[in-house]
């Protein structure tokens, strides 16, 4: 079940609309961008919620059909007029798009932006992350406040240090931490074409994903089932488990020559990976290889910390082999789905 991620191809074509986006900020300016909706928002560019944003609708209006609007999903509803973000699918291959990025770098929302394009185009096959690492993403003690929050994780500063990325100079990225051109880290310029070639490829597992949510204690629990299709015989194969959220407003630097100033105030960071459920490196799965047909379970859970907001939380899975670190299958799920 693939839910609010879900952004059909032809819509996100048509309107321009995003997956995740959160708060109104400008540049650029969120809202909500169905027509079909009340509180449609012309001027907006980007989605202010999952899906098309936090839309209303007219129930009672006849011309307001809500369902799955997308063809390629197996619930889906040629009479509905607005995706209600609850298409269903069945045997996709999804890659891991991880951002490594700083506050203090001019040119990663350039890569951002990229993510974003990439989550248009291909929905929730796109599990996306971005991870604060290095020299950029230091929180600054200056005068006005700026630059001051600390976005580094344990397990993102481990993989900075596995796969080079500061050290070859930010913004870059992994594409399901594929070696390609000689090394982890890929330009975000080579991300799209990249990303087409793996979403061609037959998945070779499932992961299925049971998230739920205790608001009293803030307990985020998830349980996860891994389906394996064919035959992996290149094991051992883990499964890490982490959380990452959404709509954060922090100060960003931005060199994009069109800004009256480079320092954002009101930058809405997306992705955001805040913390594992179960370690930098993870969980093995089975004892070693995986056989066509079998399935491995596992239980995670994490307390959510105080600062983090719970409705913009997202957990993602990936599993990936150990030898040469490849991911070969993704997944994400909202902690609240709304």
């Amino acid at each position: 079940m693939k839910r609010h991620f879900i952004q059909l191809l032809v819509v996100a074509f048509g309107l321009g609309l995003s997956i995740y986006s959160c708060d109104v900020v400008n540049p650029p300016y969120y809202g909500c961008i169905d027509p079909n909706a009340i509180n449609y928002d012309p001027n907006a560019t980007h989605a202010n919620g999952p899906c098309l944003g936090n839309c209303e609708y007219d129930l009672a209006d006849p011309n307001v059909i809500l369902g799955c609007t997308d063809p390629s999903a197996l619930n889906y509803d040629p009479l509905a007029t607005s995706n209600n973000c609850d298409c269903t699918y069945e045997g996709q291959r999804n890659v891991l798009v991880e951002d490594y990025t700083g506050h203090t770098c001019g040119n990663c929302p350039r890569a951002a932006e990229v993510l974003h394009n990439l989550e248009l185009t291909y929905g929730s096959r796109i599990v996306p992350m971005a991870v604060h690492v290095g020299f950029f993403a230091e929180p600054q003690n200056n005068p006005d406040g700026s630059y001051a929050s600390d976005f580094r994780t344990p397990a993102g500063n481990q993989w900075n240090t596995e796969f080079g990325n500061s050290a070859q100079g930010l913004p870059n990225g992994l594409v399901n931490r594929r070696q390609e051109g000689g090394g982890y880290p890929q330009s975000y310029t080579d991300w799209a074409a990249q990303v087409a070639t793996l979403l061609a490829q037959e998945p070779e597992v499932f992961i299925g994903m049971d998230v739920s949510y205790t608001e009293s204690t803030r307990t985020v629990s998830v349980a996860v089932d891994v389906n394996v299709i064919k035959d992996l015989n290149s094991g051992p194969y883990n499964i890490i488990v982490c959380l990452t959220e959404d709509s954060i407003i922090d100060w960003q630097k931005d060199y994009d020559p069109s800004l009256a100033d480079e320092s954002i105030e009101d930058y809405v960071h997306m992705h955001m990976l805040r913390n594992n459920f179960n370690g930098t490196w993870g969980n093995q799965i089975g004892t070693g290889n995986l056989a066509a047909g079998s399935v491995e379970s596992g239980n995670y859970s994490m307390v959510l910390d105080q600062e983090w907001v719970d409705r913009h939380c997202n957990v993602v899975a990936f599993i990936y082999q150990t030898g040469n670190k490849e991911v070969i299958q993704a997944d994400h799920r909202h902690v609240i789905e709304e």
